[in-house]
């Protein structure tokens, strides 16, 4: 019975690696857009850290996640943790000296 049960987990997790692995791609998709508006920002002059547009996701991504039966401080948590990440990644690249060829 205990196998059983463990062979019916073992489907589950596969499915939530499947999941993850979806995630974990989007993620790298978002990030490598969010460098490429980085870059732009950096070539245009333009101010890196945009508060109005940083609390505007923010509170999309609660509506969409409510939408979804997720609750809305969840996402703000989940999309304060991407923002930051997004911040970093900036900062490093504003901070890269322009190589010289």
């Amino acid at each position: 019975m205990v196998v059983e049960t463990m062979s019916g987990l073992e489907g589950f997790r596969q499915e939530i690696d499947a999941v993850d692995s979806q995630i974990v791609e989007a993620l790298a998709k978002r990030f490598e857009i969010c460098k490429r508006v980085a870059n732009f920002k950096k070539q245009q002059g333009i101010p890196m850290m945009q508060p109005d547009r940083v609390e505007a996701v923010k509170q999309r991504r609660r509506e969409l996640g409510m939408q979804h039966g997720l609750d809305g401080e969840f996402m703000v948590a989940v999309y304060s943790l991407i923002i930051q990440e997004t911040c970093r990644m900036e900062d490093e690249i504003i901070e890269a000296q322009p190589q010289h060829h």
